[in-house]
């Protein structure tokens, strides 16, 4: 759940919910905190996050140290949580990883039946280039009579974090809207597909997307498959 800049799972809170480094900022500091009444123990590491295409790839990396790896929080306390660049990194695009926050599981309680949920966090680490350039192409193809299929690529060199999307006809009636936290990395493709036979018949459509790099405006005709 995110509130304000501060994530909330379980009995946890991470701030803040996303980390961003650059040339002039190699290191950082997140605090995680336990609001629970018992002791918890956290792994974490870090893992580069890549997209080709509508694939989006994790693997095990070392460009980014944090410290420590491995830790106690006690019952209402916080922990901090270092994180820096191993090697300063090309300033030309967006470098993108994630932090992930696992909770080591504890020996079950003599007696105890039920089933423990475990803390797992996944946050996002940008690389800030020195000049951040997405550049996102939105398509629409209408691939029946009720239903359309809305796309957007990103050719530049960051990210863009999807806020709110819309996609309404010149006439009034109800349109598509949808509240999403989607992430558009660069060389990403993100699809959405809107089943209203209204805007499937329309000759034209209007696209509004709130976005982290302001707001988005296009006009879109849609095409057949």
């Amino acid at each position: 759940m995110l509130l304000g800049g501060l994530v909330q799972a379980g009995s946890y809170t991470v701030k803040p919910v996303r980390i961003e480094l650059s040339a002039r900022q190699l290191r950082t500091t997140i605090q995680i905190q336990n609001l629970g009444e018992e002791s918890a123990t956290i792994q974490a590491h870090v893992v580069a996050w890549n997209a080709e295409g509508a694939e989006e790839v994790l693997s095990d990396n070392d460009e980014i140290l944090l410290n420590p790896p491995i830790f106690t929080v006690a019952a209402g306390h916080p922990q901090f949580l270092r994180l820096g660049l191993r090697h300063p990194q090309p300033d030309t695009r967006e470098g993108t990883y994630r932090l992930i926050l696992e909770e080591v599981p504890r020996a079950a309680k003599p007696g105890f039946n039920g089933i423990n949920t475990l803390l797992r966090i996944s946050v996002p680490i940008f690389v800030n280039p020195r000049v951040s350039s997405p550049q996102l192409a939105w398509t629409l193809q209408r691939t029946s009579d009720q239903e359309l299929l809305l796309s957007v690529q990103n050719r530049g060199n960051a990210h863009v974090q999807i806020q709110t999307l819309a996609v309404t006809g010149e006439a009034p009636g109800p349109g598509f809207v949808q509240g999403t936290t989607t992430y558009v990395l660069q060389n990403a493709r993100k699809q959405w597909v809107i089943r209203n036979g209204e805007l499937a018949g329309a000759g034209k459509l209007r696209l509004r997307a709130q976005t982290d790099n302001g707001e988005i405006r296009e006009d879109l005709v849609p095409d057949r498959p």
